[in-house]
């Protein structure tokens, strides 16, 4: 089960970085009234690890909020 697990992070790691290498123009970020040139490559990581982080808070949150007598 290891084996699949790792071949298939392998394929998911080498599509990202393929991906990620085919979109690497400038692009024009726009938040509120602030525009940035920022390259497509860097803002597809920014979310990356941002939807990441995101999904760790929201799977530690309720681990921390448990009492000890609940399983």
């Amino acid at each position: 089960m290891r084996h699949i697990k790792n071949f298939f992070l392998i394929v998911l790691g080498t599509l990202l970085a393929v991906v990620m290498v085919q979109n690497a123009q400038p692009i024009t970020f726009r938040f509120l009234n602030w525009n940035y040139q920022v390259s497509q490559l860097l803002l597809v990581v920014i979310v990356l690890v941002l939807g990441f982080l995101a999904g760790f808070i929201t799977a530690w949150i309720p681990r921390r909020n448990r009492t000890p007598d609940e399983p």
